[in-house]
């Protein structure tokens, strides 16, 4: 198992670059957020320095599997600010393709008309571990790459009512400290990408009979912190209707600093379906 920054890392190719897709990312299939750090880190790659994550629009166009992946990146649109058009193909099929706007510009405003919300520090919840244990559910692999600590199961021995807010502190496990604004950014998108399906079925009574992977996801970037640790998720999914789950989500620094907001769309699917791995059913 690889770290973020060990799992994503690109090799040249003929048509751009390669990448092993690691399993130990995947959910049903390579998680949404994991694909959209490789094209952040493709990105990254083909424009000048100084360039940082402004926005990115990402499609998923079928499940892809583990092992070599192509990747190209091209440049629609040079300058200071840029967009870089993205592709990730296995044996010659598309799976998936982003758009990611840059800038290297920094003057101008600076306000920020929202607050990060009031809840308890980390050290002071269980992990995400520790509550499944006690319910009795084994975790998706994917998970034990983050060291999470949920807000919204309340109190060390307690839980509060099921609603479709979830608030959760995160910490990539081995992975730097000081960073990046894309390995920042690569964060956001992983945190975003996951919990909007774990928002929806955090509002659920019983355990679902369908899964849902992710159809598209459309990120913000904010502020390009250089230095963080424990990042928070406030993620809510509202709306579920003819066969989409919808969520949105930010994430905030241990200080109170707004990296990301963003949101997208997960397509139900039943459990019973061939299109699904045997490792997302029950």
């Amino acid at each position: 198992m690889g770290t973020l920054t060990e799992a994503t890392n690109l090799s040249p190719s003929a048509d751009g670059f390669a990448v092993d897709l690691d399993p130990a990312w995947e959910g049903w299939g390579p998680a949404g957020g994991y694909l959209a750090t490789i094209a952040l880190r493709a990105a990254e790659s083909v424009l000048p320095e100084g360039h940082r994550p402004v926005t990115l629009n990402a499609q998923f166009l079928s499940r892809a599997g583990s092992g070599k992946a192509e990747v190209s990146a091209n440049i629609l649109k040079p300058g200071g600010a840029s967009l870089v058009d993205v592709a990730l193909a296995q044996a010659g099929r598309c799976f998936f393709r982003a758009q990611i706007w840059t800038t290297s510009r920094t003057i101008g405003p600076r306000h920020l008309g929202v607050s990060m919300p009031g809840v308890p520090s980390p050290d002071a919840l269980e992990t995400l571990e520790s509550h499944f244990a006690k319910l009795g559910r084994p975790l998706v692999k994917f998970w034990s790459n983050l060291d999470c600590r949920p807000v919204e199961f309340g109190s060390p021995g307690g839980e509060r009512p099921r609603t479709d807010r979830l608030q959760r502190w995160y910490r990539f496990r081995d992975e730097e400290v000081s960073v990046t604004a894309f390995d920042l950014a690569a964060r956001a998108a992983v945190l975003i990408d996951s919990n909007i399906w774990a928002a929806h079925w955090r509002m659920l009574e019983t355990e679902p009979d369908y899964a849902g992977p992710s159809l598209d996801l459309t990120l913000w970037f904010h502020d390009a912190a250089s230095h963080t640790d424990w990042l928070l998720i406030d993620a809510v999914s509202p709306i579920a209707v003819d066969a989409i789950v919808h969520g949105t989500a930010s994430v905030w620094t241990a200080d109170g600093r707004l990296v990301a907001t963003g949101g997208g769309n997960c397509l139900v699917v039943p459990l019973s379906s061939p299109s699904l791995p045997d490792s997302a059913r029950p």
